[in-house]
């Protein structure tokens, strides 16, 4: 796929504000119902699959879709006698391409059985198009489960693993195909691109996974050596000095059991900007302790270190070429980092309710988002319950009333913050001068917004358009 279909396909739904309120409103519904002792599975599944196939790319969403349907079913896996019948709705928005219609069809399809791999399959192939892969390893993983013995499942799956750059696991699935099907030319093909796409990742060079054109009966050609690898397999073997990430790897392979080892190997991951790296160094504490807060809140970290990077490159693309593609292809991603980071902060802030920190943190997200009811509600608690954070959180509070023209309220949201101002960082205590200084200008409140723009200039003369404010105000003052 192109890049500017990748583009559009990105772009194939959007959510607004009041949608996302709205979906929001029906989610807590059913999560309220799903409380309940005994409850209707099918009315859930309606509100639940609402959500996802407004949003697919919510990973709570489909979580909890899928949970509700576990439990209706008991785990127990249904029969898929109807399914062929069922799932021309989902091959035929496959043939047309309309990846949204394959979510919406599938999620109609997993009422009956959320284990129907014909449907998953196709759900899958919509979130890599859709760039939902965080959802679509989930319908991977039922899909796999459903049909644990099926090849053709596990070679879809292989594929996807190895196009959303999950090169351990595909490699592990081809083992699988590899094994079943007693030398696959497809399996043996990928098992070889994708070791060398790993190393190709560890070098920050492309990866060539998606461009395999596996045919029929095509055998693997060793890749012959060049000149200067034959010389280098002559010289005798030197001792290697070890890099910092290999000395933990091997202080790891002799203390498996050491959280704090696996927590310094994927921030050095991180730093390198190797997210797929820092991933596989998290999932093997996992298996080596098993679940802990730490590995899940480094996890949590790492998607959204993941998500700001693949932004952060857009906007350099951007700022480079200064195409209508590159400014869409950023604004998308950019609205996939804010939709990962209030997933993600949300879920801190239910984990730890105590902590007004991650509060805060979500309110903020809430705030980008433009649920300014919910943000202001969730800056509200915050006051409430941390002397600490009063700034900050009336300074976020302020900005949403003032987007949502409550002018004076929010005038006296920014009076209370700068009472506290000194809990601020400086860009913080700037942003909030220069914020308070604007309204009280807007209000004609001339004298104030003098004084926090002097304020403001004497921290840093050079803030955005400080100095021609200040000029107009005192100007506004001689006028009177």
């Amino acid at each position: 796929m192109d890049g500017q279909n990748a583009i559009a396909d990105s772009a194939a739904y959007e959510i607004t504000p009041a949608k996302r309120k709205r979906l929001q409103s029906i989610f807590d519904h059913a999560t309220g119902m799903m409380k309940q002792p005994k409850y209707d599975f099918d009315y859930a599944h309606s509100l639940l699959g609402e959500c996802v196939k407004s949003d697919p790319a919510n990973l709570i969403y489909a979580e909890k879709m899928l949970e509700n349907l576990e439990r209706k079913f008991k785990g127990k896996k249904p029969s898929g006698l109807f399914s062929a019948f069922s799932g021309r709705g989902v091959k035929k928005a496959l043939a047309a391409k309309n990846w949204t219609d394959v979510i919406a069809q599938g999620v109609d399809m997993l009422k009956s059985n959320p284990w129907d791999s014909s449907a998953l399959i196709g759900m899958v192939d919509a979130c890599a198009e859709l760039r939902c892969h965080e959802v679509g390893l989930l319908f991977m993983r039922n899909a796999t489960a459903g049909s644990p013995n099926d090849i053709d499942v596990r070679r879809h799956c292989a594929r996807y693993l190895g196009r959303v750059g999950q090169f351990d696991q595909a490699i592990a699935v081809w083992h699988f195909v590899n094994e079943k099907t007693r030398g696959d030319d497809e399996a043996n093909k990928m098992i070889s691109q994708l070791t060398l796409d790993k190393e190709r990742m560890r070098q920050g060079l492309p990866t060539i996974t998606n461009k395999i054109d596996v045919r029929p009966g095509e055998k693997i050609r060793p890749r012959p050596k060049s000149n200067q690898e034959e010389v280098k397999a002559e010289k005798p073997k030197v001792a290697i000095q070890l890099n910092e990430k290999q000395i933990l790897d091997r202080v790891i392979l002799d203390n498996p059991e050491k959280i704090e080892n696996y927590l310094k190997l994927a921030d050095l991951w991180q730093l390198d900007d190797k997210y797929h790296e820092a991933e596989l160094v998290m999932r093997k504490a996992q298996s080596a302790i098993g679940q802990s807060m730490e590995i899940v809140c480094k996890l949590e970290d790492i998607r959204i270190g993941r998500a700001r990077h693949r932004y952060e490159v857009a906007e350099k693309q951007y700022d480079v070429e200064k195409k209508a593609e590159s400014r869409k292809l950023a604004d998308d991603l950019k609205d996939e980092l804010n939709r990962t980071e209030l997933e993600i902060y949300q879920r801190r802030a239910e984990r730890r309710p105590d902590d007004k920190k991650q509060l805060y943190e979500y309110g903020l997200r809430l705030k980008r988002a433009g649920n300014f009811e919910e943000a202001i509600e969730t800056f509200d608690q915050v006051i409430e319950g941390d002397e600490k954070l009063l700034a900050i959180a009336n300074l976020g509070k302020g900005e949403c009333l003032q987007a949502k023209k409550k002018y004076h309220t929010a005038m006296e949201c920014f009076e209370e913050a700068l009472s506290y101002s000194d809990s601020l960082s400086s860009d913080r205590q700037k942003q909030l001068l220069y914020r308070a200084g604007v309204l009280a200008m807007g209000l004609s409140e001339l004298g104030d917004a003098k004084a926090y723009f002097k304020r403001l200039k004497k921290m840093d003369p050079s803030y955005r358009d400080v100095g021609s404010r200040l000029d107009k105000v005192r100007k506004m003052l001689q006028d009177k």
